[in-house]
Parts: structure tokens; C-alpha cells; sequence
């Protein structure tokens, strides 16, 4: 009788369950203080990765502070869609040394909700100075998280800003995640725990595809913003900072949908738990 190792497989299996991922979280992590802000640990547990595009080779208005020793920042003019202008007024992406390179850090402004027994939903908010439409901008993510066995709180799905809505995919379907390992280079990865998301270079409206067919802005169809992977961040800990530094009396224009508004019961509109 012929016998057949199964080391290979089991090999096989080993690679596979160590670039698998969307590891399961203690719901304890969306509550307790890890020394950066209550829920910190559980916002790390999925912050996505971001890329920005310079479309005909523009540098883009890249995200900041949007506030500053508990000041709000400033916002600039709109860039008008103009090439020229896209980065005039804002934050310094850093030197583009051809696509993937390293982005300057700026800051992640996260909120956390249970919106049921069963589901918490976590934002990402990043602040621009303007977009191609008007002056501050606000856009982000959120990610639903859902109840397993044992206080095991596992990710769902992703919500992607775009313009006041949100366009939502499944977890597993999400086009490219990582595991935040060195891995921020791999492709074509699904149910990892970090999502690869592309921010418009217009209008910042967020995707979890590139798409460079169009180097325009084109606010009538939103889904053909030019968005690339020219710059890159993960943020660390240092830079996911919780979203109660965005004070709720603090005016933003249009740019209403922002971390203060997001945590509000008494504005439906934009409220976090009827996002979908």
C-alpha cells in the first residue's frame, strides 16, 4: 500500500490560516481605555489604510488636524476642480517618489457606538482643508462590527463615505485588505483585518478600488473620482485619536457629516446608527 504524507497540506493549510485574518475582538476592547482614548484598541483593530492619487500628476489637498490645542483649524479656498490648485492651502502629502510611497502622517478622528446588542459601529474621519465643491471637508468610514460566541466581536462590513452617503460592501468583499504585518504591499487579499481604501482627489469621496480613467472632477456621476495609490498611510496609535476632540458647536459649512455630528441622537440625518 502506498502512503502519502500530509505535511505538505497541513503547510499549505499553516500559510493559509497566517495570511487569513479578520481576527475576532473582545467586546471589552470598544469600552476600555488603553492610554489613547476610550475604544482606542478596538478602532486599531480595523483603521484602514489610505491611499491618495495625484491626478495629471497634481498634488492633491492631503488631510490634517482639524483642530489644534482644542482651537479648530481653519479651512482654504476651493480648489475648483483646477489641477494647479488641488494641494494650494492644504497639508503636504510628502515626496512622491513613484506609486506607494510614504505618505506624511496626519490624523484619524474615530468614534465609537453599539447601535444594538448585537452590532458596534466604528468611524474613521479625516479633515481636508477644502475640496473641488467648497471650503473643510470631512470625510470617512465606518466599519460594522458583529456579535459572536463569547464576547467575540467579529468585522461585517464597511461603510464608505462618499458625499454625505455611504456605499456599503461585506467584509469579505472588500477588494484588498492587509493584516497591518508588512504585508501593505500584498493584492487582491480578502478578509484581512485592515481595509485598503482610495480616497477621491477631487472630492474626496472613498472607494476600495482605484480608478484613474478620469483625471476630472465629475460631481454628477461620484463614482468616477479619480482615486490612486500614489501615497499610502496605516496610521499607529499615536495618530487614531477619538472624535470628542471635535467639539459639537463647531461649524464645518458644508462639511457636515464629522465626528461630532456623527455621535448626535438629535440629528438623524447623519447619525451613526442610521447610516446606511
Amino acid at each position: 500500500m502506498r502512503t502519502f504524507s500530509t505535511a505538505p497540506l497541513a503547510a499549505i493549510a499553516a500559510i493559509f490560516a497566517f495570511v487569513s485574518a479578520n481576527d475576532s475582538i473582545d467586546g471589552s476592547l470598544f469600552v476600555n481605555d488603553d492610554g489613547h482614548g476610550p475604544g482606542h484598541s478596538a478602532a486599531m483593530a480595523a483603521v484602514p489604510m489610505f491611499h491618495f492619487g495625484r491626478p495629471h500628476g497634481a498634488t492633491p489637498c492631503y488631510p490634517e488636524a482639524a483642530e489644534r490645542d482644542g482651537v479648530q483649524a481653519d479651512g482654504s479656498d476651493t480648489d475648483l476642480g483646477i489641477w494647479a490648485n488641488l494641494g494650494k492651502g492644504c497639508a503636504y502629502a510628502g515626496d512622491w517618489n513613484g506609486a506607494m510611497s510614504p505618505g506624511n502622517p496626519f490624523p484619524v478622528y474615530y468614534t465609537i457606538k453599539q447601535c444594538s446588542p448585537s452590532e458596534y459601529r466604528v468611524s474613521y474621519n479625516i479633515y481636508f482643508k477644502h475640496d473641488s465643491g467648497h471650503t473643510r471637508d470631512w470625510e470617512g468610514v465606518i466599519v460594522v462590527w458583529t456579535l459572536g460566541d463569547n464576547n467575540q466581536w467579529r468585522r461585517d462590513r464597511i461603510m464608505l463615505g462618499q458625499h454625505g452617503r455611504y456605499s456599503t460592501k461585506n467584509w469579505g468583499d472588500i477588494q484588498n485588505t492587509i493584516n497591518g504585518d508588512g504585508d501593505h504591499n500584498d493584492q487582491d487579499q480578502r478578509d484581512r483585518n485592515h481595509a485598503k481604501i482610495y480616497v477621491g482627489a477631487f472630492y474626496h469621496a472613498i472607494f476600495d478600488t482605484r480608478y484613474t480613467g478620469i483625471d476630472i472632477p465629475n460631481p454628477a456621476v461620484p463614482t468616477t473620482e479619480f482615486r490612486s495609490n500614489d501615497w499610502w498611510l496605516l496610521p499607529d496609535d499615536s495618530l487614531v485619536v477619538p472624535g470628542s476632540r471635535i467639539k459639537p458647536e463647531w461649524a464645518w459649512g458644508k462639511a457636515d457629516t464629522n465626528p461630532a455630528s456623527l455621535i448626535d441622537p438629535n440629528n438623524p440625518a447623519k447619525y451613526i446608527c442610521n447610516a446606511n
